[in-house]
This record gives C-alpha cells, structure tokens and sequence, in this order.
C-alpha cells in the first residue's frame, strides 16, 4: 500500500523540508505541492491524495478555510496540519473538522516520522477484511500501553508494533491454511523482512508452529500454522 501525500505550505524552505522527509519514509509518495488554498483545491481534486499535509497560515484561503471546504464537498482525504499556529481555538476547530494529526512548528523528522507511520497503520487496519476490536482501536486513537496485547499478555519487544501483530495473526486465522512470510507480506503490502521478524515472535511465544514444505530443488519452503495446542 502505498500513501500518496500532498504538501501545501506556502514557505518554500518548509515545503522543501517536508517533501525531503516524506521521502525517507518507506511506501509514502509526494504527489505534490501547493503555496495556498485555492491552488490546493485544484489538485486536491485532480491528484485525490491520501494525506495532505497542511499550513494555516496561507495567503488567498487559509488552512481553516481550505479544511472547512475540504469536509463541505465530502472530500475523503486525512489531513494532518503542519503549522506555527499554537492557539487553542484554532486547534480545536481544526479537531472538529477532522485532522487526524497536529505538528507545531518547529518539528523534527522523528515527530513528523510518526504521524506519517501511524496513518499507514490505519490506513492497512481498515483495508482488512475482519471485524476490528477495541485494542486495535485504542492503539491508534488513544496510544494505548503497547506492553500487553494479546489475552495472555506476553509482554512485546522493542520494534514490535501491536497493529501489525494482530494484523498479521488475523491474516492466518483467516487463511485457514499454513502461509509463508512472502504470502503474508504480499498480502498485508510489507516488506517480508518486516514479516518475518512478527512470525519468529509469534514462534517464540509458541503462538505460531512453524512446518516446512520441501521441493526437488532449492532450500525448504518455512510455512507458518496457528499452534492449535494453546
């Protein structure tokens, strides 16, 4: 899956910054960018981004205003704002019309890293195709404890997220067949790298039972089944 994201910002310098940063993110794409409101519309219409990231403070229309016609047309696009404006009103009205992010100026790439990562995760959660429960929900709303997040609360190790965990078990449970780390990878839009890491936890917590398909030629294919001991 890839996460087409659209810049409006009329300062060149912070325009430039935030294209450089987007592209050290894995699977996001600039799409491309607008200095005010109006010149927003017209690509917002014509390149249907996934994500704009957007400045309030802008010439000819604001980015309230450009938010407010945004949700006015039911324009389905996520809207994170980028901007110096630190006035509570303006935060809140801008809540209400739905961003799903926040980032004061000045800001660093890890801050902005992060709100860029956390909408992938949404965006993957709601593409699948099984019912979500409310430790999902929490981990991306709420930034709920990550430490515990399956029933027998196994405690997670660094670089384990918990969306792409149970993401991953319910792409299993919902095969009803063994599945390699490729079909999963394939099938979630990660790097089987990425994959693999999740299925050695799920083996080690003996989640995961791991079986091994042999060919004529080449190594063993590792195929990777609920442990149906538990």
């Amino acid at each position: 899956m890839l996460l087409k994201a659209l810049i409006i910002e009329d300062d060149p310098m912070v325009s430039s910054i935030n294209q450089k940063y987007l592209n050290k993110i894995d699977r996001v794409e600039c799409i491309g960018s607008a200095r005010n409101g109006q010149e927003a519309m017209e690509l917002i219409v014509e390149l249907a981004p996934d994500v704009i990231l957007l400045d309030i403070y802008m010439p000819s229309m604001n980015g309230l205003e450009l938010l407010r016609e945004i949700r006015r047309q039911f324009i389905e696009v996520d809207v994170i704002l980028i901007t110096a404006a630190d006035h509570p009103q303006i935060i809140e009205e801008s809540m209400r019309l739905g961003i799903v992010d926040y980032i004061i100026k000045p800001f660093d790439f890890e801050r902005f890293r992060s709100a860029l990562e956390t909408l992938k995760k949404r965006h993957l959660l709601f593409r699948q195709h099984t019912n979500l429960n409310q430790q999902l929900l929490d981990s991306i709303y709420l930034k709920a404890d990550k430490k515990h997040v399956s029933d027998n609360e196994t405690e997670v190790p660094k670089g384990i997220d918990p969306i792409t965990l149970q993401m991953i078990r319910d792409s299993l449970a919902n095969s009803g067949q063994p599945l390699s780390a490729q079909d999963i990878a394939d099938q979630l839009s990660l790097s089987r790298i990425t994959t693999r890491k999740y299925l050695e936890f799920l083996c080690e917590i003996d989640e995961l039972m791991l079986e091994l398909k042999y060919s004529t030629k080449g190594r063993p294919t590792k195929l990777y089944v609920y442990n149906e001991k538990l």
